[in-house]
């Protein structure tokens, strides 16, 4: 598939997305827009669902390009497209809320639904330009090339595995509390379910349920397959198999920090980096030039990980919703939580060269970068 195919893919779902919630054309000049009937928003979202499941599939296949920044692109485009899933699952809900509250006359809660522009602009920027804006390039010098001794370049990659740490922790922080906030018994169930049969459960229990909450949890579904795709097939059959156990520990009250600690094992990569730099006979100018590719790797990590906060964000503003309490919701909004944990885990494993935990393997990490600039 070529990148103009993709293009008129991107294209089409925005479109449709810009124009979900548009209100129905007002009769006259004079009279105001029609409110949208529930019918009519859930045909718009079930073409819009249509759409999202393909562009999801054209975005897949670029993780395998040849081209480090349009695999990284499209990575982005993945979580940028899950965040958007979201926001759509949380106007449907925020509909479904609107009608309940003109039949109960009530005013307790008016949500509405988010906009798109932002993450739009994202998917409309080619993938290689918005890869190439989270990729880990070192800081441009002047003059003659930087230098470093040995004990600076071990500082600087301790300090990069720190700054890694930290983003992995914060993030974990944030998402445990809110999955550890959903029902015991649903989260039990998706951590068991995160595979073909979750969607199937998901089903199941909303028989019952009004027709634009059963969009709803179509687009978290999908949001939850994007994630899945940017985590690529190697992370995700790990987290798939995985995700039980790390539900289980955090509910023990293990604390995140000890859960990391375990999972990355940073501790055997700063041994490594420190044996490397301490064998090395690399001049000061190839010391300093390894110190600058090490240090360009946080800001990295920090821009893979934006669009997953704002997906965080989003579920914490959809949890408002009454309808978000529904079993249906709350099970496929736990399995949103998890791939975006499952997500942030791994991609701090590809900056700190995890030992043992999966990669996703788009970024070079920090041993990586030291045992290639000292070669």
């Amino acid at each position: 598939m070529t990148t103009n195919n993709y293009q008129a893919t991107v294209t089409a779902y925005a479109d449709e997305l810009r124009s979900l919630f548009a209100p129905q054309p007002a009769e006259s000049r004079s009279a105001k827009p029609a409110a949208l009937p529930a019918d009519t928003l859930a045909g718009r979202a079930d073409s819009l669902a249509e759409r999202s499941a393909n562009l999801l599939d054209q975005t897949t296949a670029f993780l395998a390009d040849d081209d480090p920044n349009v695999r990284l692109g499209a990575e982005q485009s993945l979580l940028a497209q899950a965040a958007a899933s979201l926001r759509v699952a949380e106007g449907l809900l925020a509909a479904e809320a609107g009608e309940e509250e003109a039949e109960t006359r009530s005013t307790a809660f008016k949500p509405e639904p988010a906009g798109f522009d932002d993450l739009l602009a994202l998917l409309e920027t080619p993938l290689e330009l918005a890869g190439g804006d989270v990729a880990a390039e070192p800081a441009l010098t002047r003059g003659r090339a930087p230098k470093a001794s040995r004990d600076e370049l071990i500082a600087a990659a301790n300090d990069a595995i720190d700054q890694v740490l930290s983003g992995v922790g914060d993030f974990g922080q944030d998402t445990v509390a809110g999955l550890l906030g959903l029902d015991t018994a649903l989260l039990k169930q998706a951590a068991r379910l995160i595979s073909g049969e979750l969607a199937e459960l998901v089903t199941k229990l909303g028989e019952q349920a009004s027709r634009l909450a059963s969009k709803a949890v179509t687009f978290l579904l999908q949001a939850y397959d994007s994630l899945l795709a940017a985590l690529g097939q190697d992370a995700a059959s790990a987290l798939r198999q995985q995700a039980a156990a790390w539900i289980e520990q955090l509910q023990e009250g293990g604390g995140m920090s000890q859960f990391i600690g375990a999972a990355l094992q940073t501790d055997l990569v700063r041994d490594q980096v420190a044996e490397l730099v301490g064998a090395s006979q690399k001049p000061d100018e190839t010391l300093g030039a390894t110190q600058a590719s090490v240090e360009a790797l946080p800001g990295s990590f920090t821009g893979r990980t934006r669009l997953a906060g704002q997906i965080l964000a989003g579920i914490a503003l959809l949890k408002r919703i009454p309808a978000a309490r529904l079993p249906m919701i709350e099970l496929a909004t736990a399995a949103v939580y998890i791939g975006l944990l499952g997500f942030v885990v791994y991609t701090g494993s590809d900056y700190v060269d995890a030992p043992r935990l999966e990669r996703i393997g788009r970024v070079p990490g920090v041993l990586h970068v030291v045992e290639t600039g000292l070669a």
